[in-house]
């Protein structure tokens, strides 16, 4: 399939397909109200493959106000697309306000790639309706989710090989040096992809 000349939306959309028919499998769980839900690690690494596959660049920032997904299409810089969601306090027993930060921006990642590619689940609220027993007092504050962890996936035989074939030695050295890594193998998906997009956008650039 020529991926090269397809538009952003299509490649989007072909992700989506790919990932109905990948049958994610939800590992968290609610036991206060009965139901399980996608933890971040169930799809992102599904995510990255498919995107690093059709050529898709994806990254998340936060602001004070907002957290924006911006996907981009690696082949045809110019056409990108935004997904954003407000940004929400939250409050974890036990932690300080740096790790609740990083709960904050686990949740914010993980509904955007959810909207942004249409990953669903069951309605949190559907299994507390109507059910007495499991609904919320009014002096009683909402069950806390555990902290997601993002699964660490290495980067693929083929990122390397791209990586090998695109970065001269230097360039390979400065660039482990600035991700703290000591050989190519080492890199994340994330960050393999990462290298390889700002390389082509600089050769697009010139």
């Amino acid at each position: 399939m020529d991926y090269a000349n397809m538009s952003l939306w299509k490649k989007i959309q072909l992700v989506k397909q790919k990932l109905l028919e990948s049958n994610l499998t939800q590992t968290g769980e609610n036991k206060f109200a009965g139901f399980k839900y996608y933890e971040l690690g169930d799809f992102i690494p599904t995510v990255i493959r498919l995107c690093n596959e059709v050529g898709l660049f994806t990254k998340v920032t936060f602001t004070n106000e907002v957290a924006t997904l911006r996907i981009v299409n690696s082949d045809k810089q110019e056409q990108f697309e935004e997904y954003t969601s407000p940004m929400r306090d939250l409050e974890l027993k036990g932690c300080n306000q740096i790790q609740a930060l990083g709960g904050v921006e686990t949740y914010s990642r993980r509904y955007l790639y959810m909207s942004a590619f249409d990953i669903t689940e069951n309605d949190m609220f559907d299994p507390t309706t109507g059910d007495k027993s499991k609904a919320l007092q009014p002096t009683q504050k909402p069950v806390q989710q555990k902290t997601v962890q993002q699964k660490i996936v290495k980067a693929t035989d083929k990122q390397i090989e791209v990586i090998k074939s695109i970065f001269t030695s230097e360039e390979i050295t400065k660039a482990l040096e600035l991700v703290k890594k000591e050989k190519i193998e080492d890199l994340t998906v994330q960050e393999a992809s990462s290298l390889i997009s700002k390389k082509k956008k600089v050769e697009t650039v010139a």
